[in-house]
């Protein structure tokens, strides 16, 4: 069993209602805040994924009630769309991740990072094979058909990030395949490899298939990479209840970790995962804070990869809560 880890031990309970950009060049300084909600009831673009189940588990368990939150879930099909509608102002809040949010925001799309919610967990993102495939490491995958769900996103960033640092040149052809289509996809040959997080790596191990990297090892190990996100708008006109938003979350994250047995055992009526996968699934690092290093560290590698600009500064797109 992988056992959950949580990203900082301090939970933010009791945090004064207070909202600020985090220090740093250009940073867009928060809107004066007195601790009354301006809005109360909230749309946030969900996915049922482990990476973002403190959003369920903080609807279930009252924790938005206890900021004063009233929330509408509102299934979307992925991070890329929820940014979009975050900015058009669709909806209030969106899940996303790190790299997707940066490459947006450099490209000067008006959103801000809100919350982190999860770290990428031990073994939870893999590349795999058929058995009989004379792939059998990183280094081979150069000029080979790789599956990712997205390119400019998770898979293919740390793809590539992880072998920069296993010193391996490899340029591989991605084909965009969706997550429940990728192994069938291995397995009858259409690409190479498939890239998987959870719990689609642990689909693919039961199905039989090689596993040839983990992502998750070396530079990547822990990356920031669930988050929420809000329009720029909506976040200067409500700061009180983007702050109760993001406490309701981190308290959420912590609260699952204090519970793994009941978390896992919860998971299936959400992800839609069989329950003996949701019993041995690796499972992500739920945050209880925003640390603005290592968003700025996930920044830096983009930029090092040339998908956005050297010296973009994520610090100034996203907010910490201030005791």
């Amino acid at each position: 069993m992988t056992t959950i880890r949580l990203a900082v031990a301090a939970l933010l309970a009791g945090s004064a209602l207070v909202l600020s950009s985090c220090s740093g060049p250009g940073e867009r300084p928060a809107a004066a805040t007195d601790g009354k909600l301006e809005k109360t009831e909230v749309s946030v673009g969900v996915l049922p994924l482990s990476d973002y189940a403190a959003v369920y588990w903080a609807d279930e368990k009252g924790f938005f009630k206890k900021e004063g939150l009233t929330v509408k879930l509102e299934p979307i099909q992925g991070g890329p769309i929820g940014i979009q509608k975050v900015a058009s102002g669709e909806l209030d809040f969106s899940i996303g991740n790190s790299i997707s949010a940066a490459i947006a925001q450099s490209r000067k799309t008006p959103i801000t990072i809100v919350a982190h919610t999860s770290s990428l967990g031990d073994r939870s993102g893999i590349l795999y094979v058929k058995p009989s495939s004379p792939v059998t490491s990183l280094a081979d995958i150069d000029g080979k058909t790789v599956g990712v769900n997205t390119t400019n996103n998770i898979g293919d960033v740390t793809i590539a990030n992880l072998a920069k640092t296993q010193g391996v040149d490899v340029k591989p052809r991605y084909v965009e395949v969706p997550f429940p289509e990728m192994l069938p996809g291995v397995q009858a040959g259409s690409i190479d490899v498939g890239y998987a997080p959870e719990p689609f790596s642990s689909a693919a191990r039961n199905a039989g298939m090689r596993e040839i990297a983990d992502l998750t090892t070396g530079p990547n190990n822990a990356l920031p990479a669930s988050i929420f996100v809000a329009g720029d708008r909506f976040v200067d006109a409500n700061p009180d209840t983007t702050a109760a938003f993001a406490r309701a979350i981190y308290a959420a994250g912590a609260d699952i970790a204090a519970n793994e047995a009941d978390f896992r055992s919860w998971l299936p009526g959400v992800a839609k995962v069989p329950a003996e996968v949701a019993r041995s699934m690796s499972l992500p690092i739920f945050a209880s804070k925003m640390d603005p290093s290592k968003m700025q560290a996930v920044a830096d590698m983009l930029a090092a990869q040339g998908r956005i600009p050297k010296g973009f500064d994520v610090t100034s797109h996203l907010i910490t809560l201030e005791h």
